[in-house]
């Protein structure tokens, strides 16, 4: 589209189609954009001022620094895909207060340089990003600042390229290998066990030397 603004006041049918080269996509209040199973690609920001996204269908936030160089999504949007590429380290950010989620497919990836995935207040977690039970996630190199993930953790067992401290919840930490079914786990005593346990193991020391005490030395009266 040449690198133009789409507004949908009223309802836009892609009908499966696909929109390119699009800088920033708003819609309004009581807008409609119907999907289908087509994608709309934009370089700039993704506004939703309180319309509806019709699923599945994709939305791609990509590379065009002749158009937009960084990104900006507010409002609450629920998508089918949101696929977000860079090889430029592109910064997008997610508002403050604001919760994005995914339904079908999440797609996070920076080739290079780190894709910055950051909220609009960095500091502290102040954007969400909800992964639907069942949707899947493919998400490498990215730097994520201000951040909270929900529904599932996001890019578990990845490492957060962004500074060391970076404000982030739900993103990144080890996943919890499970218990084998044939290992019972091991009980946990209470401390009155412990202590139970502690004079069990004094009182049999106490006994054992008394006993080594008074063993005949086994030598002959002369």
């Amino acid at each position: 589209m040449g690198c133009t603004d789409v507004v949908a006041d009223g309802t836009l049918d892609l009908a499966g189609g696909t929109l390119t080269n699009v800088r920033n996509v708003l819609i309004g209040a009581g807008g409609q954009v119907n999907l289908g199973n087509g994608t709309i690609s934009l370089a700039g920001n993704w506004t939703n001022g309180g319309g509806t996204l019709g699923l599945p269908g994709t939305v791609a936030i990509v590379d065009d620094v002749a158009c937009a160089t960084s990104s900006v999504i507010s409002g609450n949007t629920t998508f089918g895909t949101l696929s977000i590429t860079s090889s430029s380290g592109k910064l997008v950010q997610f508002a403050v207060g604001s919760t994005q989620t995914v339904q079908q497919s999440l797609v996070l990836t920076g080739t290079g340089t780190p894709l910055r995935i950051e909220s609009t207040t960095p500091a502290t977690p102040s954007a969400d990003l909800h992964l639907a039970a069942g949707a899947t996630q493919s998400v490498s190199n990215v730097a994520v600042q201000g951040m909270s993930a929900s529904g599932q953790m996001v890019a578990p067992g990845q490492t957060n390229q962004a500074p060391p401290g970076a404000a982030v919840s739900n993103w990144f930490a080890a996943p919890v290998p499970p218990t084998p079914a044939n290992i019972a786990p091991v009980p946990t005593n209470s401390p009155i066990t412990l202590l139970g346990m502690a004079l069990a193991v004094a009182a049999l020391a106490a006994r054992q030397r008394f006993g080594r005490k008074n063993k005949p030395s086994g030598r002959s009266p002369q």
